[in-house]
């Protein structure tokens, strides 16, 4: 199981819920989105340290070292921080 840090809100575990997104909307995050389906970019987030899957080609190109919450999963532990 991954656990998810995020940079100056706390931590959580990722417990196979369909996306990153979806794991810290469950655990109580207060994370900005709108589409949910990498249309948009609102879920955008810098990649601190770890390693993600995509897990659905996003329409919106993310920066290198960003990542859009909606379209990936934790292959590792992680810590993100909001943009």
């Amino acid at each position: 199981m991954a656990k998810i840090t995020v940079i100056g809100q706390g931590e959580c575990d990722f417990d196979g819920q369909f996306s990153l997104l979806e794991a810290l909307d469950e655990n109580g995050f207060d994370m900005p989105y709108s589409c949910r389906g990498g249309n948009c970019g609102a879920c955008l987030v810098k990649l601190v340290a770890g390693d993600v899957e995509e897990i659905q080609s996003p329409v919106y190109e993310a920066d290198k070292g960003h990542i859009l919450t909606c379209s990936v999963i934790p292959l590792t532990d992680i810590t993100i921080e909001l943009v």
